[in-house]
């Protein structure tokens, strides 16, 4: 299989919504990116004297969220990769993080 048929494998397995980030073909590689930016969500905090203020969370450092999307759509793609039987026939880059952006690369 080559780099372009991994990449419509990819696609027609996944729908955007599938997925954290996206896949794009670029040159002989497929490259896998997440940018935090592009999935915020506002969220507003209640009012103190709101009786259901009794609650609380610990927010996930930027990182952590990162990384958390990578090792979600990563599984996935092994998961192709396994059904594929390709697994051993690509190899998958560190993943980088610059600022709120996380990307590999799959060659």
């Amino acid at each position: 299989m080559n780099i372009s048929e991994l990449f419509e494998q990819i696609q027609d397995r996944f729908l955007p919504e599938d997925l954290n980030g996206e896949f794009i073909l670029q040159g002989n590689c497929i490259v896998w990116t997440y940018n935090l930016d592009d999935d915020c969500e506002d969220i507003t905090a209640p009012n103190e004297d709101d009786e259901e203020f009794n609650y609380s969370f610990e927010a996930m450092s930027s990182e952590e969220l990162l990384q958390e999307a990578y090792d979600d759509d990563l599984q996935q793609l092994e998961g192709l990769l396994d059904e594929l039987e390709e697994y051993n026939n690509w190899t998958l880059s560190t993943p980088d993080i610059n600022e709120n952006i996380i990307s590999f690369r799959i060659f």
